[in-house]
C-alpha cells in the first residue's frame, strides 16, 4: 500500500535510475525534473536522484491548485498520491484499475458485486461514500468521458448514472494518480462533489517495461477457477529533439469464478403418487452462474508532446479499449412458463449475457505563453459503446419457434470537451505573487439506446397446449435479458458552457488562501448554476498545519438517469419461496408509465461541502494527515421502491397500461448527509549501513456515515395506496450497504535485491435489509491480507510471487432461504466472495 508523501520517483531495488514523475498541469504534461529545475535551477534533477535521496523528495502534485504546482505536504487540500510501481505490485487478480485503487486508497470504494448484472464488469466506484457519478475523473488534467452502461446494481449509490469506467485506462500507462478528497466543483466541474481522480500518464522518452502475470483462485470445494493471464507493456520514444511519445498496452483474460449453493427447489415435477422424481437426487443443482464473470480485454494508450523552438508545445494523448464479457445468470426450469420444454436437452436453461464493448478517447492541444500568461487550448473526444446479447435463452411467448440467441440493445455515450485556460502570477507586494487563473469550457454529450432484435421483446402469444401449464400463456421476452422496448429507446444530447476564476495567494509566509468561482449553463432542464470554493491553510510551525475548505456543488442528472428505461423478467421471491415470475420495468420519468405513478422531471442535485484537516510532519520521514468532512446533498436522485400489487395494477390499467408489471423510476426523492474522517500516515525507516534496507509503513483509515435527512412527499396516487416512495430496503442501499469503516495498513520492505510488500485491509460491517425485518442480513467486518515478494534477478529482470486475500477470507454466509442457489455469501460484500488468488509475475525492464 502506498499513500506516500515522500516518494517522487520509482526505483527498482536500487539497481536502476529513478523514473521521474510526469506532471499534467493545467497546461499539459511536463516532467517533474524539468518543473523542479525551472522552479529552482540549482535543484537536483529527479530522474538521477539516488535511491535513498528519492525518499526525501516531496511529491509534486498539481491537482487541487491551479498555476504553480505544490508538494503534497504543502497542499491546502487532502490528496493521495499512488505511484505506478504500487499498481504493479497488486498481482493482477483482476488487472483492473478500479480494483487497484480499492486496495490503495482508503476512501475509494467499489461495489464488488457477485451477481449477474453488468455491474460485475463495469463496477460502480466512488469516494467518501458517494458514487462515481459524484467524482470527476481527469487524465493529464483533462476530463475523461463516461461509460454508456447505466449502473444497475440495486445498492448502487447513483442508480442509472453512467460514471467513468477507469478500467479502460491501461495500468501500464500510469505514472501516478492524484486523488483529491474534497469538493472541487468550482475548480474543475460541477459534478466534482466527492472529489477528483487525476490520472497522470507516463512521459518518459526512452526505456520501459514488459510484464506478464499468471494466477488463479484458491481451490473451492471441488473447483479450481478464476484463471487469469495479464500482459502489460510500456515504452517511451524520443519525439523530435525534445519531445516524447509513450506507448502502453494491457491485455487480460479472466475465467469464471463461481461460488454458489445448490438450489433447494425441485427441478422436476413430483410423480403421480406425489413422491419426488428420483432424478432429483442425481442432477447437479449448482446451476446459477452468478459470480466473477469471464472477461477478455485489451487496452492501448499513448501520450506525446513536442516542445517547439517558439515556446509552443503541441501535445496529445488517447486510449483505445475492447472488452468482451460473459455474465452468468440464474437458471430457468423447464417446469415453468419461462421455458418451452421441447427446446431443452436438460432440465433447466441457464442463459448467459454477453457484452462487447468499445471505448476510445483522443485529446489534443497546444500550450504556450503570451504576455506572461500561460495558456492551454485543448479538445477531447471520447466514446463508449456496448453491444449486449443474450445467449442460451428463450422467448417462451414465441413457442417452439423461439430462437435461443438474441441481440438485445446497444447503449452509446459520446462526449466532446473543449477548454481554454490561462494562468499567471501577479506581484502585488505580498510575500508571494497572486496566482490568477481563469478559463472557459464547452462540453457536448449524447446518450442513446438502440433497440436490436425485435424477437427479444416480442409477444408471440404462445399458450401451452398441454401438460401442467395447459392453457397458461408463456412468459414474454428473452429470459434473463435486460430489454429496451422501442418506446423506451433514448436519443438525448445536451451542451454545457462554463467559465471559472481561481485565485490563490500566500497572505503571509504561513498562511495560504484561495477562492474559486464557476458558472455553468446546461441547455436542457438542468439550467444554470454558480459554484464557489474557499480554501485556507495555516502553518503554525514547521510540520504542523491546519487546513479547511467550504464549497458548494451541482450535479445535473446524467442523461442516462433521464433517458434510460428497461425491463426484465425474473423470479419474485417472498419469504424464501418463489411466488411467481414478474415483469419489472424501470420507467423513464417522462414516460406515460412513470407519470401514471407520480414521476416528475428530474432536477439537479445540490451539495454543500465542508472539511477541516490537520497535516503533520513531526519527523523528516513521517507524515500524518487527518481530515474530517461533511457533504450535504439535496434533491438526490435515487430509484423508487419497486411498486407492485393490486393497487398499482389498477392505476396502470386505468391509464391504459399493462397492469401485470412491477415499476420503479428515478426521482429526486431524498436529502442526505455524509460525515466522515480520513486518516493517512506514512513513515520510512532506514537501516543504513546495517544492510537491512528500508521499511515503509503506511496507514489509511476512512470512517463514513450517510444518513437520510429528508424524504420527499409520496405522490398522491401512491400515498392513497399506503405505499412509500422510498422504503426501508431502498434506504438501506445508501445507509448500511457499504462499510462505514475501511482500514489499510501496509509494509514495504526493500532489502538488497528483494522487495516484500505486505498489505492488510479491514472492511467494516454491511447489511442487506428486506421487506421483512426478520429476514434482514448483517455481515460482520473482515480483514484481508495481500503479499507480494519480488526479486531482481538482474538489473533488468524481476520475478515475483504473491497472493491477494492470502488467507482465503470470505464474507459471512447468507441465511436467506436460497431456492435458486444464488445467495451463498453477501452479494454486497465490499471485497467480493471469490476467496484467495495466487499468482506469479515477471517483469523485464527495457533500456
Amino acid at each position: 500500500m502506498s499513500i506516500s508523501k515522500f516518494t517522487a520517483a520509482t526505483t527498482v531495488r536500487g539497481r536502476r535510475s529513478a523514473i521521474s514523475f510526469a506532471i499534467a498541469s493545467l497546461f499539459g504534461s511536463v516532467s517533474a525534473a524539468s518543473f523542479a529545475q525551472e522552479a529552482n535551477p540549482g535543484s537536483l534533477p529527479l530522474q538521477v536522484a539516488a535511491a535513498d535521496e528519492v525518499a526525501n523528495i516531496e511529491t509534486i502534485v498539481v491537482t487541487g491548485t491551479r498555476g504553480n504546482a505544490r508538494t503534497v505536504a504543502d497542499s491546502p487540500v487532502p490528496i493521495d498520491v499512488i505511484g505506478g510501481d504500487q499498481l504493479e505490485k497488486l498481482g493482477g487478480s483482476s488487472g483492473a484499475l478500479k480494483d487497484a485503487l480499492e486496495q490503495l486508497a482508503p476512501s475509494f470504494v467499489t461495489n464488488t458485486r457477485g451477481n449477474a448484472t453488468w455491474g460485475t464488469v463495469s463496477k460502480p466506484a466512488g469516494l467518501r461514500g458517494l458514487s462515481g457519478a459524484h467524482v470527476l475523473v481527469l487524465v493529464n488534467g483533462k476530463r475523461r468521458h463516461n461509460s454508456a452502461l447505466p449502473t444497475m446494481a440495486g445498492d448502487s449509490q447513483a442508480i442509472n448514472a453512467n460514471p467513468v469506467d477507469l478500467d479502460f485506462i491501461p495500468v501500464s500507462a500510469i505514472d501516478h494518480i492524484e486523488i483529491l478528497r474534497d469538493g472541487a466543483a468550482a475548480q474543475y466541474g460541477s459534478d466534482a462533489i466527492a472529489g477528483v481522480i487525476n490520472v497522470i500518464l507516463k512521459s518518459n522518452s526512452s526505456g520501459g517495461s514488459v510484464s506478464t502475470t499468471l494466477g488463479q483462485r484458491y481451490k473451492f470445494q471441488d473447483r479450481q477457477d478464476g484463471e487469469t493471464v495479464l500482459a502489460t507493456g510500456n515504452y517511451g520514444f524520443k519525439f523530435g529533439d525534445t519531445g516524447y511519445f509513450n506507448l502502453a498496452a494491457d491485455a487480460r483474460k479472466q475465467n469464471w469464478t463461481l461460488r454458489v449453493n445448490p438450489a433447494t427447489e425441485a427441478f422436476y415435477y413430483p410423480l403421480e403418487d406425489g413422491s419426488p422424481d428420483p432424478r432429483e437426487a442425481e442432477v447437479d443443482k449448482r446451476k446459477f452462474r452468478g459470480g466473477t464473470p469471464k472477461i477478455k480485454s485489451f487496452n492501448l494508450s499513448f501520450n506525446a508532446a513536442l516542445p517547439l523552438d517558439n515556446g509552443i508545445t503541441p501535445y496529445a494523448f488517447g486510449s483505445f479499449g475492447r472488452r468482451d464479457g460473459e455474465l452468468g445468470q440464474s437458471y430457468r426450469r423447464a417446469t415453468t412458463a419461462n421455458v418451452i420444454p421441447e427446446l431443452l436437452t436438460d432440465v433447466v436453461l441457464t442463459p448467459t449475457t454477453y457484452l462487447n464493448e468499445l471505448d476510445y478517447q483522443l485529446a489534443s492541444g497546444v500550450k504556450g505563453q503570451v504576455s506572461e500568461w500561460n495558456w492551454d487550448l485543448s479538445t477531447t473526444y471520447g466514446r463508449n459503446r456496448v453491444d449486449l446479447y443474450e445467449k442460451n435463452s428463450v422467448n417462451a411467448s414465441l413457442g417452439p419457434d423461439s430462437p435461443s440467441n438474441f441481440a438485445t440493445f446497444t447503449p452509446i455515450f459520446d462526449q466532446l470537451t473543449t477548454n481554454l485556460d490561462f494562468t499567471r502570477g501577479f506581484d502585488i507586494g505580498w510575500s508571494s505573487p497572486l496566482q490568477v487563473s481563469f478559463g472557459f469550457e464547452h462540453r457536448y454529450e449524447s446518450f442513446q439506446t438502440i433497440v436490436r432484435d425485435p424477437l427479444s421483446y416480442a409477444n408471440g402469444g404462445y399458450v401451452f397446449p398441454d401438460g401442467p401449464l395447459a392453457g397458461q400463456p408463456a412468459a414474454i421476452g428473452a429470459q434473463a435479458a435486460v430489454l429496451v422496448l422501442p418506446e423506451d429507446a433514448a436519443d438525448l444530447d445536451r451542451q454545457n458552457v462554463a467559465t471559472y476564476v481561481d485565485l490563490g495567494l500566500d497572505l503571509t509566509s504561513k498562511w495560504y488562501a484561495a477562492v474559486a468561482g464557476r458558472y455553468e449553463n446546461y441547455n436542457d432542464s438542468a439550467g444554470d448554476t454558480w459554484s464557489g470554493k474557499l480554501t485556507s491553510r495555516y502553518d503554525f510551525a514547521p510540520g504542523i498545519a491546519l487546513r479547511g475548505t467550504v464549497s458548494n456543488g451541482f450535479r445535473a442528472p446524467s442523461l442516462s438517469q433521464t433517458g434510460f428505461a428497461s425491463g426484465s423478467q425474473g423470479p419474485f421471491i417472498v419469504n424464501g419461496q418463489i411466488a411467481g415470475v414478474t415483469t419489472s420495468r424501470n420507467a423513464r420519468p417522462d414516460s406515460a408509465l412513470g407519470q401514471a405513478l407520480g414521476a416528475t422531471e428530474l432536477k439537479p442535485e445540490k451539495s454543500l461541502n465542508t472539511s477541516i484537516g490537520l497535516s503533520l510532519q513531526p519527523l523528516k520521514d513521517l507524515s500524518i494527515d487527518i481530515d474530517a468532512y461533511q457533504i450535504l446533498l439535496d434533491d438526490r436522485i435515487v430509484r423508487t421502491t419497486t411498486l407492485r400489487g393490486s393497487g398499482i395494477s389498477q392505476i396502470l390499467s386505468d391509464n391504459g397500461l399493462d397492469p401485470n408489471q412491477a415499476v420503479s423510476y428515478n426521482t429526486n426523492a431524498i436529502d442526505t448527509r455524509t460525515r466522515g474522517v480520513d486518516v493517512v500516515a506514512s513513515y520510512l525507516q532506514r537501516f543504513g549501513a546495517s544492510g537491512w534496507g528500508t521499511l515503509r509503513y503506511n496507514l489509511g483509515f476512512n470512517y463514513n456515515k450517510t444518513t437520510i435527512e429528508n424524504i420527499k412527499d409520496t405522490p398522491e396516487q401512491l400515498a392513497d395506496l399506503g405505499l412509500s416512495l422510498f422504503d426501508r430496503v431502498a434506504q438501506s442501499y445508501l445507509t448500511v450497504a457499504l462499510p462505514r469503516t475501511k482500514t489499510l495498513v501496509g509494509l514495504d520492505w526493500q532489502i538488497a535485491d528483494f522487495d516484500v510488500n505486505l498489505r492488510g485491509t479491514r472492511y467494516g460491517a454491511v447489511s442487506q435489509l428486506t421487506d421483512n425485518p426478520a429476514s434482514d442480513q448483517h455481515y460482520g467486518a473482515k480483514w484481508l491480507a495481500d503479499l507480494d515478494v519480488a526479486y531482481a534477478i538482474t538489473p533488468s529482470f524481476t520475478v515475483a510471487v504473491g497472493a491477494n486475500n492470502l488467507f482465503d477470507t470470505y464474507p459471512d454466509r447468507s441465511t436467506i432461504a436460497d431456492v435458486i442457489g444464488s445467495q451463498r455469501y453477501a452479494t454486497n460484500s465490499p471485497f467480493g466472495a471469490t476467496g484467495g488468488f495466487y499468482y506469479a509475475r515477471a517483469v523485464w525492464y527495457l533500456e
